[in-house]
Order: structure tokens, then sequence, then C-alpha cells
């Protein structure tokens, strides 16, 4: 269902008020960060026709905020980056984020006063997790199974899944954008839960969840920042459509809020529900890093159409958008596939090439995936009509604002 209007800004804020006190506070206006953290090549006109670039093709026309699936670009060095070694940073234990926000949090408590940008609170920070299995405050269980494509998402990082060697370079020598992009990633992940009733996998809330995690970094922290630390993160994930779905969608946030960078995260939340979608087949191997929409790839997407009768020896051709999908088998039902859906309103219709019984056309729609009718629905009841008659309808496929059971 989609909320409307001030009610549905009254329902965000309120779902932002929840996750702020990750952040710090509430309140509908955002400090913006200074002039010269904001990367002004971040907002890149680049809408290609979806379908072009598959895996393992080479292409030298990405935009300029967005690298390549492979060789992701995570350097990052401001003021505050500390000068830490490889090798010191090498020595160090491998950790998760949990582990480093907790050593974090020890650090900053048992030294008050120090320098968080020096290479001193860096080391301390390193140090201390190595007693961090000692702390009751860290639960311990049985890691991840990061390839299961049916799992459910409950953090952007898996608790016992440690840091890739580029994120591992990037929270040593900058533990305080780390921390915050950790409370950016657990704000990110109870405002998905909270709008989608879940953080899934591939879904629509998958793909807010990055962007807006991506928004939160390029607020707290700055765009250069969040692009280095959302590469560092998909740095050692293969070279396929999840990843690329993943490095699209981190994209999307980044130019969201370079967009407009005053912006409110109530705001923000809003421009991302209402940012063009784009679900594509997994099969086909084709998501496009740099295009301007939220990519999904799960569940997939369909339209059956199926004869119900009174006898089951009737054919039907379905025109969707104006082209024509095919026919049904006489008497049985088809199910078309589709490749890639944006979000839009389509109109489909329904035409009756033959009654081999001259006792109408019945037969049912039903749509599996996020599509629904113009009623809302994703299934008709049944529907008659007579040869050579056409039955029109519309195919909506909603943004996210609507908020449907994926």
């Amino acid at each position: 269902m989609i909320v409307a209007g001030t009610f549905r800004k009254f329902v965000i804020l309120a779902i932002y008020c929840v996750t702020a006190a990750y952040l710090g506070g509430c309140s509908e206006n955002s400090t913006s960060p200074p002039e010269d953290t904001r990367d002004p090549d971040a907002i890149v006109e680049y809408d290609p026709i979806v379908g072009g670039i598959f895996e393992g093709d080479e292409t030298s026309n990405f935009p300029d905020d967005i690298e390549p699936e492979t060789g992701l670009d995570t350097s990052f060095k401001d003021d505050e980056t500390n000068t830490l070694s490889d090798g010191v940073i090498n020595q160090a234990p491998d950790f998760t984020m949990e582990k480093f926000s907790v050593a974090y949090e020890e650090i900053v408590s048992a030294f008050p006063g120090i320098d968080k940008s020096s290479n001193d609170f860096a080391e301390k920070i390193l140090d201390e997790i190595t007693n961090i299995p000692k702390s009751p405050r860290l639960l311990i269980g049985k890691p991840a199974e990061k390839n299961n494509v049916d799992r459910q998402v409950t953090d952007i990082y898996d608790i016992y899944t440690n840091l890739t060697p580029e994120e591992k370079k990037l929270v040593s020598r900058n533990p305080v954008k780390a921390f915050k992009s950790w409370l950016a990633a657990k704000s990110a992940v109870a405002t998905t839960e909270l709008l989608f009733g879940e953080s899934g996998y591939k879904t629509r809330s998958d793909a807010f969840r990055h962007a807006y995690w991506n928004w939160l970094m390029s607020e707290c922290c700055s765009v250069k920042w969040a692009r280095a630390f959302a590469n560092a993160h998909e740095s050692q994930i293969p070279n396929n459509d999840d990843k690329r779905m993943d490095l699209n969608n981190n994209m999307v946030g980044r130019r969201v809020f370079v967009s407009n960078p005053s912006a409110s995260e109530v705001e923000a939340q809003i421009t991302l529900l209402n940012h063009n979608l784009l679900w594509l087949s997994e099969e086909q191997k084709n998501v496009v890093v740099g295009i301007n929409y939220l990519v999904y790839l799960s569940p997939n997407q369909s339209i059956t159409v199926f004869d119900d009768g009174p006898s089951f020896d009737d054919i039907y051709e379905i025109v969707f958008d104006g082209n024509v999908l095919g026919t049904t088998p006489e008497g049985e039902s088809r199910t078309f596939e589709f490749s890639q859906i944006p979000s839009a309103t389509y109109d489909l219709g329904i035409h009756c090439l033959k009654d081999g019984t001259q006792g109408g056309c019945g037969f049912k729609i039903i749509f599996e995936g996020a599509m629904t009718l113009s009623s809302g629905e994703s299934q008709t009841p049944q529907i008659v009509i007579q040869e050579s008659e056409v039955y029109n309808d519309q195919a909506i496929f909603p943004l996210l604002a609507a908020k449907r059971t994926e």
C-alpha cells in the first residue's frame, strides 16, 4: 500500500526517529558536511538502454563516479587519515566490524582525550581487538554462510565475517569514519526492516538498504569515503550480477546525496523510495553498473494466462506494452517470464483468438513477483469475453514506496 502525502512523511519520520538513535538524534534537518568533502563528479548523466554490458565484457564507457566490476578503487585519504603502514596493519589479526566497534568504544572510553586521527589511537584499537574474544559483549556463534542464496540478511556486515583486506586498511587508517559507517550500516538495516518488514537478499529491500547506507556514509563522512568503503566491501565478491547490483545501488545512494546534500534522512528515504526501479533476471547476466535505477534480482517477474473454461479449448494472445508476448496453447495456460521490468504502468491486453465451443472465453491472469493489475491485486477472478474481443487492463510495476511484500 502506498502511504500518501503528509501521512506518509509522518510515518517515515517516525521510522527515522527510531533509527536515528544510531546517528545521534531525531530531526527533520541534517547538517551537511563542509563543501570541500563533497564530490562534484558524483552526479553523472549516464542512463543507457538496459541490457548492454554482459559478464566478462569490457567497456570504456563507465561514468567517472563508478568503476567497472573489477579493479575497484578503494583509495582514500584526508586530513584525519593516519599513517599506519601496511606492515603494521597486516600484522594485526583479522577482525569483523563487530569486533572493531567493541574495541573502538573501549579505547574511546579508556582514553577520552586521545587524538582519534593519530597512529596511537588506531594501534590501541588493533591491540584491543586481540582481547575481544574474552569480552562478554561479543556474541559467539556459528559463522554466517555468505553464499546461501536463501539467507535473510540481518546486517550489512555479517557479525562473524572478517573484513576484506581493503576494508581492513581503510578501517585501520580511518577509525572514526569506519565507526560512523558501522553505525550507518546499523541504521540502514533498521530502517529497511521497518519500511519493508525485512532486510532481504537480492530483493527490493536489498536495493534500498545499500543505497541508503551509502547516502548515510556520504552524509557523515563524505562521498569519496562512501565510495571507497563501499567498493572495499565488494572487492572480494566474484564478478556477477549480485555484485553489480550492489555496486550500482551504492552509486545511486551517493548520487542522491550529492543531488541534495542538505536533505534530511527522512527526505533521503522518500527520494529513494520513489527512485526509478529496475528488476533484472540473473539468468541474463546483464546488470549494468552506472544506470540511474535501483536494481534488484529477486523474485522473478512473470505473467500467467490460463484457460478457465467453461470448456478448455480457447486460445489467447497476450499483448504487453504494445508488444505481443505470444499465445497460449489451446485450452492450456502459459507463463511469460520477463527479462527486465522498470517501474512503470503498462498496458495489458488479452485477445481471445479462438473460442472452441462458442460458449465464451473464460480465463484468469496471475502475476508472480511485484507486478499487480490496476486493482492492486496480483491475480483476477474468472474473466469472460467473446471470440475476437480484447480484455484491457494495466500492469503496474510499483516503486519501492509501494512497500509490497516481496
